[in-house]
């Protein structure tokens, strides 16, 4: 008799699935129904082959059509109910279905599915191609693509180039006609890797006597194989892991035949054994570790944040900490003790980072204190290094993780401690595919489910995040002074303004920044310049007729780039060759207007060569740091004071500490300050305070900010000044009162994308129509045309709701209402060639 289950799939439907699983099926005879939940299971769904999670195995009721799923793809439940209870959180507060989430929460390769191929078999001349275009130029433009190709190609890949919604009703007519084939094949599942390792036999293991005999036998008629036996008598001895076969010849430099024998004669045994993928080389290699942080002292307020996280852990209780330190005050070393006691109560810690790249100081000053046995996560790790780095963390062998936003689904066992550094970052908001969650906000849900101690941490705190702490949601822990005797650095505001009327502005360059600069390379001392835009010039502009090289994709301009004489779209990537001359008049001259990071860095050689000034310039934006390794590379050679001037974008904002840095300049501070988004002055103001904190982080070296700016009155700007984040938060906090912008509501973007812009704008009308003007807790605005229309080929309307949280405290009603919209919308109006998105607490500007 099957037993009937419920399946969560990876589709964008809210729903779940109920299949029949046969009894044979069943990893073990007596295997409980209630054992099936959280195990992974690959299963037909119309023409597909998809992998889901059980999520219910009791009490399912029959329905028609019914089918059996293919396999059980685990022996045992990889998601546990905590884990499960998460995901299903996740899944409902931010609208997405609990199979997305379940994806989400696991490494690629873990989720198979069947992908379509296509395959030509007939290869058709121009002419028959031309007049099959005069009928169907659709199937026609889809077979002169798939003639591109010497054998099969994904489905998925032709849609792309086409730059269609959907190629089936193409490919059935073209497949019925004989002229290709197509086919389903499921990706391969990521499996652990396996190595040849050999064992000494059990006997000798256990009798001492008789492998002393055999090694003097051996030592005179096969000296080789007496030392591989005494070798791995040895490993045996001193280690719990099997010695690999290619190891243990390396080490004796014996033969394969001597291995051989000594198996043959019953003397060792050879098996398969599981091994773990790593990276090659350590990217985290304690390089840039400038102190012993775990022998540092700590400071009274130091002291007092630790003490105070140290009783919530004590408590065994949810409990969520704001650690508002300035920047240099020391907040790894009061994260360090959490962990450490966390460690001692034989618990588990996760620290969230925004991006594992920019953070490679504070990776290595963990490594230096805990050792190897951390799990690092990031993007560059390969599918096999991801899948068997997960295993570990689940097995319990890793009890520290330290990862980017989606480490927040790691699988420790007895978590206790959940760090997330930078907590205002908007990094950790997760735009694309579903499920839209912001890892902050999820971290402090999963300690509830985890009655784990949470620690937020940031010199800028979020608006939301203080407003929580002040609300008594969260305790307030602050260290307001520096450590080791540090001081915060002067900050002086230039008015760009008056040095353009006073003519003292060369290129992007005041005097006064020039001569800062030429007074620190003199002295030997660091100085780091910030611009947040890489790229040579915003844009090219012909003089004559004011025309603008824009993207094919996107509403937006071309970046351009001199080192590669490129203009690129820094949204979907299109690039093409610079042009010479205007392509709408032909005028010779283009014009390059504003300045990125590359701009900077050119201008500054000219000026200081100008002065005959010796120094070494590097830049660290994304085009310098590509390749793997490079990032931390460039911030070597910075710390062995190689390089003199570090030019860059966020890179050198965040998370550098470097004693010999004195001087930081802020290029122009008014980049972040108007673009379309209501938090643009909070990020103004975090960033800049970020930047400044990368000066004067030494006792013995003072250190200096200059800020240049159209907009030197500006709140943001003068909070930075002052280095008073109170000063900041109670002038932003009203404005956002005011406006009922979070943290006083929240803020839910509905997109709608398509090919075709009059069909978008409709179908966003259609939409917006499903949402009542008169709900007293939701206030809804437009549709309206964003400051991208297009973007990546695709259209965009966008639909802003703001739930007002006074009247809808938990958001229910909120939901309620959308599910509905969406239901209603689905029933009536969906088509295949729109998009819609809900983006739940969005970071994105409109």
């Amino acid at each position: 008799m099957p037993i009937l289950i419920q399946v969560a799939l990876p589709l964008p439907q809210n729903r779940l699935y109920t299949y029949a699983l046969p009894e044979e099926l069943l990893p073990a005879p007596g295997f409980l129904k209630s054992d099936l939940v959280g195990i992974r299971v690959l299963v037909p769904f119309g023409k597909r082959t998809l992998t889901g999670v059980i999520v219910e195995s009791e009490g399912v009721e029959a329905v028609e059509g019914i089918r059996e799923i293919f396999e059980l793809l685990d022996e045992r439940p990889i998601f546990t109910p905590s884990m499960l209870n998460f995901t299903k959180w996740i899944a409902d507060y931010y609208l997405a279905s609990w199979g997305e989430t379940l994806k989400a929460a696991l490494p690629q390769g873990m989720s198979p599915q069947s992908v379509l191929f296509a395959e030509i078999l007939i290869h058709m001349s121009d002419e028959e191609i031309a007049e099959m275009a005069r009928r169907a130029p659709k199937r026609a433009a889809l077979l002169k693509e798939l003639m591109n190709y010497s054998g099969a190609i994904t489905v998925g890949h032709l849609e792309q180039q086409l730059n269609s919604e959907s190629i089936s009703a193409q490919l059935e007519a073209l497949e019925r006609q004989g002229i290709i084939r197509s086919q389903r094949v499921v990706s391969e599942e990521v499996h652990a890797k396996t190595q040849k390792a050999i064992r000494l036999a059990p006997q000798l293991a256990e009798d001492n006597d008789e492998l002393r005999e055999i090694l003097d036998d051996l030592d005179s008629s096969a000296p080789k194989q007496a030392l591989v036996l005494s070798h791995l008598y040895l490993h045996g001895l001193h280690n719990q892991t099997p010695m690999l076969s290619s190891e243990l010849l390396k080490a004796t430099k014996a033969s394969a035949s001597a291995l051989s024998a000594l198996v043959n004669k019953g003397f060792a045994i050879e098996f398969e054994a599981e091994v773990i993928r790593r990276e090659k080389g350590d990217p985290y290699g304690n390089t840039l570790v400038q102190r012993e942080e775990g022998a540092l002292q700590l400071t009274i307020e130091q002291d007092h944040a630790v003490q105070k996280i140290l009783e919530g852990i004590e408590a065994e209780t949810f409990k969520t900490f704001l650690l508002h330190g300035v920047t240099g005050s020391g907040k790894t070393l009061v994260y360090v003790q959490a962990i450490r006691e966390i460690l001692v109560r034989g618990k588990s810690a996760l620290l969230l980072v925004p991006e594992i790249s920019l953070t490679p100081q504070l990776i290595d000053r963990f490594k230096a204190i805990f050792g190897e046995d951390i799990a690092v996560m990031h993007s560059k790790l390969s599918q096999g290094e991801r899948f068997d780095m997960w295993r570990e963390i689940q097995a319990g062998r890793m009890r520290i993780v330290i990862g980017a936003r989606s480490a927040v689904f790691a699988p420790l066992k007895n978590l206790g401690l959940i760090i997330v550094d930078e907590e205002h970052e908007p990094s950790y908001k997760q735009e694309a595919p579903a499920p839209r969650y912001n890892a902050r906000d999820c971290a402090i849900m999963r300690g509830s489910f985890e009655k784990a101690v949470i620690v937020l941490g940031s010199a800028t705190p979020s608006i939301e995040s203080m407003f929580n702490a002040y609300a008594g949601k969260y305790h307030l822990l602050e260290i307001q002074h520096r450590a080791d005797g540090a001081k915060l650095p002067d900050i002086h505001i230039v008015d760009l303004k008056q040095a353009r009327k006073k003519k003292e502005l060369t290129g992007s360059f005041t005097h006064e920044l020039i001569d800062a600069i030429t007074e620190r390379i003199a002295k030997k001392e660091g100085v780091i310049l910030f611009q947040n835009r890489r790229g040579f010039s915003r844009w090219l502009e012909c003089y004559d007729c004011g025309a603008i090289p824009k993207c094919q994709n996107c509403s937006v301009s071309l970046t351009y780039h001199k080192y590669r004489h490129q203009l690129q779209c820094h949204y979907c990537g299109f690039t093409v060759p610079a042009h010479k001359a205007c392509v709408e008049c032909g005028n010779p001259e283009m014009n390059d207007v504003g300045a990125g990071t590359q701009r900077v860095e050119e201008e500054l050689a000219g000026i200081l060569k100008k002065k005959g000034i010796s120094a070494t310039i590097q830049r660290m934006d994304l085009d310098t740091t590509r390749k793997k390794g490079s990032h931390r590379k460039i911030l070597q050679a910075f710390a062995n004071g190689d390089i003199d001037i570090l030019v860059g974008t966020q890179m050198v904002a965040k998370g550098l500490d470097f004693s010999r840095v004195t001087l930081v300049g802020v290029i122009n501070a008014d980049l972040q300050l108007y673009v379309p988004d209501f938090r643009s002055a909070e990020r103004t103001y975090q960033l800049l305070t970020q930047v400044s904190g990368r000066a004067g982080r030494s006792s013995e070296l003072t250190g200096e900010v200059l800020v240049q700016t159209g907009h030197p009155d500006h709140q943001a700007i003068l909070a930075a000044q002052a280095a008073q984040y109170d000063i900041f938060y109670n002038d932003e906090l009203q404005m956002r009162k005011e406006a009922m912008y979070p943290p006083f509501s929240r803020f839910v973007v509905i997109e709608f994308t398509g090919l075709n812009e009059a069909q978008v704008d409709e179908h966003s009308h259609l939409f917006a129509r499903l949402i009542p003007e008169n709900f007293a807790a939701v206030k809804k605005i437009g549709p309206t045309v964003p400051t991208l229309p297009r973007l990546r080929t695709k259209w965009r309307r966008v639909l802003v709701l703001k739930d007002v949280k006074q009247t809808d405290a938990s958001g229910q009603q909120l939901r309620g209402l959308l599910a509905h919209a969406m239901h209603q919308y689905s029933e009536r109006f969906a088509t295949g060639s729109i998009k819609v998105t809900v983006d739940i607490d969005s970071y994105a500007g409109i």
